[in-house]
């Protein structure tokens, strides 16, 4: 729900051998690293520090990762002069060039942490902190906890009518391609325990708008609990300009959507 245009190809990452097993660790009161990724949101990224600094003197046992995936903007010193001048201490920022897409971002936050629960949303905070909460609570009782707007009241009015066409077409297709029958797989609030999080992430071959699919496809392929919370969108998000282009992007989703199944039976997800 952020900035992100389509990011170039990445270089591959080392992977991670999934244990294919489901998660048994789990502590409400453990570590929870939220991870944010951003890219040029000089015009919110303020904002956002200042509400991390509220939310977290409620949440000592939270920690928030900004990612910064190659802003050619003013995000990276925004958030450092932040970082400088509050002496956060449960704030960090990771930043590299060129960009290279949300989900490798996503993914260096997860490889960065070694928490009990991860958790990533925009870095626009497209939904309020307080989904956070319903999140980890969600994790009392599965793997993987996904945001799903639908269950929301107000969202179906509120979101402009493109970005509400795009979440149904990019649904449908994951749908009737992949056999994934959850309502949202893109709303961008997802929790996992922390297990989880190091296996899927480390299997993940997508960095682009449709990685998020393709977890949810691995997690459910391996066997992992996946639960869902109502997505509030927030008031700042709903007054965005939109950049969704419903033809382009449409297209876009299906071929990697293709790709997901056909790196299946290449075996690459075992």
């Amino acid at each position: 729900m952020s900035n992100y245009p389509k990011a170039r190809q990445t270089p591959p990452i080392e992977r991670r051998t999934a244990n294919h097993s489901l998660s048994t660790r789990f502590s409400a009161t453990g570590q929870v690293s939220v991870i944010l990724p951003v890219y040029n949101e000089q015009a919110s990224i303020q904002k956002t520090f200042e509400a991390l600094l509220r939310y977290l003197p409620d949440h000592p046992n939270y920690k928030f990762i900004f990612v910064n995936d190659g802003s050619c903007d003013r995000t990276k010193e925004i958030l450092a002069a932040g970082l400088y001048a509050t002496k956060a201490r449960r704030i960090e920022l990771l930043s590299y060039s060129p960009r290279a897409g949300k989900g490798y971002a996503v993914r260096r936050g997860v490889e960065y942490t070694d928490s009990d629960i991860i958790c990533y949303l925009d870095g626009d905070l497209s939904y309020s902190l307080d989904h956070l909460d319903g999140l980890v609570e969600k994790l009392r009782s599965c793997d993987v906890a996904i945001g799903d707007r639908t269950l929301a009241r107000g969202n179906g009015k509120e979101l402009k009518l493109k970005r509400k066409l795009a979440g149904k077409v990019s649904n449908f297709l994951a749908r009737r391609i992949l056999n994934l029958n959850y309502s949202d797989m893109q709303s961008g609030l997802v929790g996992f325990r922390g297990d989880a999080a190091r296996n899927l992430f480390g299997a993940q071959e997508l960095t682009n708008a449709a990685f998020d699919v393709e977890l949810i496809y691995l997690a459910k392929k391996w066997g992992y609990a996946i639960g869902e919370i109502p997505a509030k969108v927030s008031t700042r998000y709903r007054l965005k300009p939109s950049n969704v282009n419903l033809l382009q992007d449409s297209i876009r989703m299906l071929i990697d959507l293709l790709k997901i199944r056909l790196n299946d039976c290449m075996g690459l997800y075992r």
